[in-house]
């Protein structure tokens, strides 16, 4: 069964109130709704798309229905609510999805100058970096939750594992104004942008391959007016050694608005798009010379949202176009 859930007590291994079940209880016992149920399930949905579609509504919602529970449990350690359904469950028997299973869109800037000036080959920012934030669209449907491996394809010697910050929108909205595109930001997650880095020369039109196999989203989305993102401790660790750590607000070119804003000229967003900022200063595998391996433990902590923590295992390999490519119908020109 697929919840949409808040933490009781803000601990990210806490008690996780059911929102659906919570706020139709609330409307049964404290109101003179006469449709608990359809509301509950209109306002405060299993799925998190459809919570922000629900926009201010949807918020009013889920704080209400946290703020019955948390009474309830005042009274009751384990409360009971409408229909006998259960109201609240021990992190022990959750298993977290990503926050967004399956974003609407998948883009992903590089907002930090320092990402990228440690790998030996050209290191500074070309000036056009500084007037447009690059992005790239990824894959919205190889998102990886809090709790799963994380796959080492079995075409790279090089996984880099990215540490940033992941935008949700809220709202829907185009050709908006920084000013404006601060309201669309619904909150934040952890986002781990994870790459395969050789392989550059199989790919001239921009990364698939080395990019679409895996994002990874989570522990939680964090109110955007819960967090002050611009001011973020950043660690990552590998089989409990700190490899790299930093602060969101080091040396970056834009805020999220102006992703928000730059995102939007001339295109639609969406609830449940899903930003990144590029990783957050030198904590990306090309800049630290140091790869995770199969086997190892991974982790990205953030501070104010949570923690991810990952077992690297190896990739399936059925076939091997990707790596040995395959054979067309044109002979190719010999050099």
């Amino acid at each position: 069964m697929q919840r949409l859930g808040a933490l009781v007590d803000g601990r990210q291994d806490g008690r996780i109130v059911d929102l659906t079940a919570a706020y139709a209880s609330y409307l049964a016992s404290e109101t003179d709704e006469p449709t608990p149920r359809e509301l509950a399930a209109l306002r405060t949905p299993p799925d998190m798309i459809g919570w922000l579609r629900g926009a201010h509504k949807s918020r009013e919602a889920a704080e209400q229905a946290l703020a019955f529970a948390r009474r309830f449990l005042a009274r009751e350690p384990s409360p009971l609510g409408l229909d006998e359904a259960r109201l609240v469950y021990p992190r022990t028997e959750v298993r977290l999805l990503a926050p967004l299973p399956r974003p609407r869109t998948l883009r992903d800037f590089s907002i930090y100058e320092e990402h990228m000036t440690q790998t030996g080959e050209r290191s500074d920012k070309r000036p056009a970096w500084y007037r447009w934030p690059p992005y790239y669209k990824g894959n919205p449907d190889a998102v990886i939750g809090p709790e799963d491996p994380i796959p080492y394809p079995y075409y790279t010697q090089k996984l880099d594992l990215e540490p940033e910050i992941g935008i949700i929108v809220g709202r829907e909205g185009s050709n908006l104004t920084i000013d404006q595109a601060a309201e669309y930001i619904a909150g934040y997650t952890i986002f781990i942008d994870c790459s395969a880095r050789d392989g550059h020369e199989r790919e001239p039109f921009g990364p698939s391959k080395r990019k679409d196999f895996a994002n990874v989203l989570g522990p939680c989305l964090v109110t955007a007016d819960d967090l002050d993102e611009g001011n973020l401790a950043v660690r990552v660790v590998v089989d409990g050694e700190t490899w790299f750590a930093g602060n969101t607000g080091h040396r970056r070119n834009w805020t999220p608005a102006h992703l928000l804003a730059f995102a939007s000229d001339n295109e639609t967003l969406h609830p449940g798009d899903v930003i990144g900022t590029g990783t957050v200063g030198l904590g990306c595998s090309m800049d630290l010379h140091r790869w995770p391996q199969v086997g190892q433990t991974f982790s990205i902590e953030v501070e104010g949202i949570g923690s991810l923590t990952h077992r690297i295992v190896a990739g399936e390999q059925v076939t091997d176009y990707v790596l040995r490519g395959m054979d067309g119908l044109i002979e190719a020109p010999h050099d």
